[in-house]
């Protein structure tokens, strides 16, 4: 065979098996394109149904939350019943006071102070208990943080003003918006604020704080009081739990209640040695916040995975 042939053939050869890879190669990619539809669709049945699960999950949360809570309805009405009897009675006292044709008005003035005073401490009773009975629910009003702390703020200002408060907020991220239900946290912050006057008597310092870390808004409240004794640091959320005579218990209890609600935490900073402070931690809007449980699972899948990668 001369060389002109055998190059002809070699060259045939070539392109025959320049063919067969070919071939070879758009089988492959077809195949592989075949796959991932398929995985595209596994994983987006996998996405649903994760989704799906932790739908349930937080609905049985919260009718756990809410059965927890109407459990508590009986021992809360108990409870109640002997210390709205007080000042309602006080109430009527100096309501039919007022009813003297010879009252002078400095008297007429005592009375409705005094009237004013025990009213104003019933309906604080009355709407921590609606708030704990309802535990708050997240909603879709958007608001600033800033915003939120002027609501609880002018709120206060009579027992501000009362006890020769202090009130300050830094100006770190307090203009950053939250997606809550307004009314019901700002009730919660002003339930907190108020546990703080209370502890802390005439010249309290409230310094309001708010921080975004990663998919999370962190509100600090400090106060100058004489901070909590450690024993008591793990009872203070607890419901009914006090240590004021005329305290329903719910104050703090209704603040965890209305913030888990939320998707958030709370929790007492335990390092600080200047008084109390309280750690907030709400979602941002649009931040997915899955269960405790799943998401330590997930750390957790995680975890054991990298290790064989």
């Amino acid at each position: 065979m001369s060389q002109s042939s055998a190059n002809k053939q070699q060259l045939q050869d070539a392109f025959e098996l320049f063919n067969q890879v070919s071939e070879q190669l758009t089988g492959s990619y077809q195949l592989l394109q075949q796959q991932v539809v398929s995985l595209t669709r596994e994983l987006e049945a996998a996405r649903t149904e994760r989704h799906k699960l932790l739908s349930e999950i937080r609905a049985l949360q919260q009718q756990a939350s809410r059965g927890q809570r109407l459990s508590s309805m009986g021992e809360m009405t108990a409870r109640l019943a002997h210390q709205v009897r007080t000042p309602l009675a006080t109430a009527l006292l100096y309501a039919s006071q007022l009813k003297q044709a010879d009252l002078r008005r400095d008297q007429h003035d005592c009375f409705v102070d005094r009237l004013l005073v025990g009213l104003r401490h019933l309906d604080h009773m009355v709407n921590d208990m609606l708030l704990y009975a309802r535990g708050g629910q997240a909603g879709d009003e958007m608001v600033s943080a800033g915003e939120l702390l002027e609501q609880v703020k002018q709120s206060l200002l009579p027992q501000l003003n009362e006890s020769g408060a202090r009130w300050s907020v830094r100006q770190a991220d307090s203009g950053i918006s939250l997606r809550v239900q307004r009314e019901i946290l700002a009730s919660a912050l002003a339930n907190l604020a108020r546990n703080a006057l209370d502890a802390c008597g005439r010249g309290t310092q409230l310094t309001w704080q708010v921080e975004s870390r990663a998919n999370t808004v962190c509100i600090v409240l400090d106060d100058n009081g004489p901070g909590v004794d450690a024993g008591l640091r793990e009872q203070i959320f607890e419901p009914f739990f006090t240590t004021r005579p005329s305290g329903t218990g719910l104050g703090l209890a209704v603040v965890r209640a209305v913030i888990v609600a939320h998707g958030g935490t709370i929790e007492l900073d335990g390092d600080y040695q200047e008084g109390a402070r309280f750690l907030i931690r709400l979602p941002l809007p649009g931040a997915q916040q899955l269960p405790s449980g799943v998401l330590n699972n997930q750390q957790k899948a995680k975890l054991a995975t990298s290790r064989y990668l």
